[in-house]
């Protein structure tokens, strides 16, 4: 009976797993950090509906602008851009819509060092998407991070997708 109890307790105490993810916002040819940006870690249930938002998005600006595209390629990475803008703020109004309050554990705001961090997130595999404006252009990091331990991972963001 003893022992029955016993492990009923522990399996109540026992902790979640958890990490940290930290890092700094910079330009890829600057050393200097680049201010406030938008950081947002997606759960593998958003990642996939911001792939597909991308990827849709980009298959209607093709049809589109398809001539356009073919003469200016250009002009198409542009328009990636905005495809994956318009996709981080469908994806974000989702996770409010459905995680609430707790939205806010995986959205932030770099400190005007260019800094972030998210606690406490339980292990997995995430998204890291960082929005910025930089003399008036919107430029948009990706970054899969796989948390596997509670020794804080330092995202190393290289170069901006868009």
């Amino acid at each position: 009976m003893f022992a029955v109890a016993l492990s009923i307790v522990l399996a109540f105490t026992q902790a979640t797993h958890t990490g940290t993810i930290v890092g700094i916002v910079k330009l890829p040819d600057s050393t200097k950090a680049l201010g406030s940006a938008r950081v947002v870690l997606l759960p593998p249930k958003y990642t996939e509906l911001w792939n597909k938002q991308v990827q849709t998005r980009l298959d209607n600006y093709w049809e589109i602008f398809k001539p356009e595209f073919v003469t200016n390629k250009q002009r198409f990475m542009e328009f990636d851009r905005l495809a994956q803008i318009e996709a981080l703020r469908y994806v974000t109004s989702n996770m409010r819509r459905d995680l609430g309050d707790g939205a806010s554990k995986l959205m932030k705001e770099s400190s005007p060092a260019g800094q972030f961090e998210f606690t406490v997130i339980p292990f997995g595999t995430y998204q890291l998407l960082v929005q910025a404006t930089v003399n008036g252009q919107d430029i948009v990091w990706s970054k899969a991070v796989d948390v596997q331990s509670d020794i804080p991972i330092f995202v190393d963001l290289g170069k901006p997708v868009s």
